[in-house]
């Protein structure tokens, strides 16, 4: 589509020019995470940057620390490619550290607040050692933390915050403004800001505000290299839902009932599903263009692979979710040993497209 070497070059100069700002937001998360650095040294991390190496490795754990322990898995939603990606690893790393296939718990939130309450409270009946909180509410999360921390049973949140919980997942303002710097780029290959009609955020309100960074590093991105007067006006935000395709071609038949006129936009959603439901609205509206509609995603799942394979998509920003239990169940050990573990476990970020696929996700 707009793969081309004016393209490429301009990505270059978009990310090195970028790098100089990144908005009150991350500088406020930086330090706090400097904070959390200074206050316990690195040094007391090596228990789970051992398991950490043995984990990438795929080798078993040594000494099976997780033999005789348990562990509480709730998922945000099963039967989502990202979400099943997350859950199959988890499981395969809970074996290589010994643990048994019985002792490993599982709930399905089903994207329910609801739900995903009540399954918190089964858990806690079960008395696990570590729980490992998937649950996209973060009222409810506030309110799992309360109980599992009366409970004294540590709890490590993944994507969306828990209070008092380390936090595993993206650093969300991070890959929303990397996507947004590709975005940025495709839009000075295209001829520069005055040809696009509008950029569009897909976002997750409900996910509380560490969510809506996902979204709207996007737009900062946007502002940074052509000023908040200029992006402003263009600027649209709209309810997707908590990552269904459904409410989001809802919320994407609105906007384009909002930009009747538009042609070239840059978009961007929370996942791959909701931009399956926004591709969905635009397609039925009969204003689909794939050279004029500009659209990274998030996560880059099973459905986002294909989505860029079949030219529905220009990039997402990979989360690999099929590797997130490198991450998790050595923190759960490390925890269940009475160590401890960073305050934050950021997953590594590329922009994966339709040039480089092959590379990381080979057919």
């Amino acid at each position: 589509m707009k793969k081309t070497v004016v393209l490429l070059a301009a990505i270059l100069v978009v990310v090195l020019a970028a790098t100089i700002s990144f908005s009150g937001c991350v500088q406020a998360q930086k330090a706090e995470e400097t904070k959390a650095a200074e206050v316990i040294g690195e040094a007391a991390y090596d228990y789970y940057e051992m398991l950490r190496e043995v984990a990438k490795k795929g080798e078993a754990y040594p000494d099976a620390p997780a033999a005789g322990k348990t562990l509480a898995f709730t998922n945000i939603m099963g039967g989502i490619p990202f979400c099943e990606s997350v859950w199959s690893d988890v499981q395969k790393q809970w074996a290589l550290a010994g643990g048994a296939p019985g002792d490993l718990y599982y709930a399905d939130n089903q994207y329910d607040a609801t739900i995903g309450l009540k399954n918190a409270d089964i858990m806690l009946a079960k008395s696990p050692d570590v729980l490992i909180n998937f649950q996209f509410d973060a009222k409810v999360n506030s309110i799992i933390a309360t109980k599992f921390g009366q409970a004294g049973i540590p709890i490590i949140a993944v994507d969306v915050p828990t209070p008092g919980a380390p936090f595993m997942g993206v650093n969300n303002f991070y890959v929303s403004y990397l996507g947004g710097e590709y975005a940025v780029a495709a839009v000075e290959a295209m001829g520069g800001i005055d040809m696009l009609d509008a950029i569009v955020l897909m976002q997750f309100p409900a996910g509380g505000d560490i969510l809506m960074l996902r979204s709207e590093g996007f737009y900062q991105a946007f502002v940074d290299k052509y000023g908040a007067e200029k992006i402003d006006p263009i600027t649209y935000r709209a309810d997707g839902g908590a990552g269904e395709a459904e409410q989001a071609n809802k919320a994407m038949t609105d906007i384009l009932s909002t930009i009747p006129d538009a042609q070239y936009v840059a978009m961007t959603s929370i996942n791959e599903q909701t931009m399956s439901g926004c591709i969905a609205a635009i397609q039925t509206a009969g204003r689909w263009d794939p050279e004029k509609w500009f659209i990274v995603t998030m996560g880059c799942d099973d459905v986002g692979k294909q989505q860029i394979r079949d030219g529905l998509t220009d990039g997402s920003v990979a989360f690999f979710p099929e590797r997130y239990g490198e991450y998790l169940v050595p923190a759960a050990v490390a925890l269940m040993m009475g160590q401890i573990v960073p305050p934050f476990l950021y997953v590594e970020n590329v922009v994966i497209n339709k040039d480089n696929i092959d590379e990381w996700y080979p057919e």
